[in-house]
């Protein structure tokens, strides 16, 4: 178990590693998970998310590559909460927490790090203001990752508020398990303990509305190829799951039968938006030297369900000075 520092001006990445060749590099720069490096079924290590390799291109593209989303996920319904308005960063609503500024793009401060005998970890925190994009209230946001020796990568983002605010985080990583983007997502099979999904508007603004999975490319209950899934939902998929939340069982997995990669993923929230990436509007490189393309991967966001302020029963996110609040997202790396 190790923790290696690389530092570039004003951005620091730190590596995460265990002994079974399993690796995640982070950064202060949003918090962004840059890299997860795990062997295939013939031993080869390669980095089954997309990024960068340098900080400086990560706010070149606002597709949150890896990036800690706060202080809400999502989309808010017309930027409006009670009397406050929000930033309006898509139109009229808030997407992500708007962007003044994007906590996804900013530099976080780190607390600590620690390595034990069979875990290693890394604190940041970001201390977000009272008024910023509009929101009520200071709020203080750890990040806490971890990685052990059983090959599980951890996520838990805890808040702090002086008064009443919203707190929904998520991360944003695009998972692509046949390592180093070296081909797209439609070979991957997923499963997701998912009865519903959230409908949305045109502007992809959830109405309240859960509507059954049942007979819809939506059904993931058993082993599904994102090739089936993608020939039916011609846009791609920008959808949010519900689950129960959990603290022990997976409630995701996704498997590249070719290199025989495999996660599972569990959250405390009650949702996954999945998010399946779109040809780019000027190209780009990816991964050192891939080419940017659609459905070459699928972010993964744990979080409670979009806009859940406006709509009952999509699970409470208001977080107050007497309660801090906490979400615990774990990848179970095979």
């Amino acid at each position: 178990m190790k923790i290696n520092k690389e530092e570039f001006q004003n951005v620091n990445w730190y590596t995460l590693s265990n002994d079974n060749h399993v690796s995640v590099t982070i950064s202060t720069l949003g918090a962004t998970v840059v890299a997860v490096n795990t062997p295939d079924k013939k031993g080869n290590v390669e980095n089954i998310v997309l990024g960068f390799d340098n900080p400086q291109t990560y706010p070149k593209h606002n597709d949150y590559f890896g990036a800690s989303v706060a202080r809400v996920a999502g989309r808010i319904k017309d930027g409006k909460w009670r009397d406050y308005q929000l930033n309006q960063n898509e139109g009229q609503n808030t997407l992500h927490g708007g962007n003044k500024p994007s906590l996804s793009y900013v530099n976080w401060k780190k607390i600590s790090k620690f390595i034990r005998p069979e875990e290693v970890g890394l604190v940041l925190k970001r201390f977000s203001i009272d008024g910023e994009n509009g929101f009520p209230g200071d709020l203080t946001i750890d990040a806490i990752f971890r990685l052990n020796n059983r090959n599980e990568f951890s996520i838990t983002y805890i808040g702090h508020a002086s008064k009443q605010t919203l707190f929904n985080p998520t991360n944003h990583m695009y998972f692509n398990l046949s390592g180093d983007a070296k081909r797209s997502i439609k070979q991957h099979q997923i499963e997701l303990k998912s009865d519903v999904i959230a409908e949305v508007d045109a502007e992809l603004i959830p109405t309240g509305n859960l509507l059954n999975v049942d007979g819809t490319p939506y059904d993931l209950h058993h082993p599904t190829s994102m090739q089936s899934i993608l020939d039916q939902v011609s846009d791609g998929l920008d959808t949010a799951f519900k689950v129960e939340p959990s603290i022990e069982a997976p409630q995701l997995k996704l498997e590249d039968p070719e290199s025989g990669r495999k996660i599972r993923v569990q959250t405390s929230a009650n949702a996954f938006t999945l998010f399946t990436t779109n040809e780019p509007q000027e190209p780009f490189k990816i991964n050192g030297n891939q080419d940017m393309a659609a459905n070459l991967g699928l972010a993964i966001e744990p979080q409670m369900l979009p806009d859940a302020i406006h709509h009952s029963g999509f699970g409470n996110i208001i977080i107050s000075p007497s309660k801090p609040m906490m979400y615990r997202n774990v990848y179970y790396l095979n």
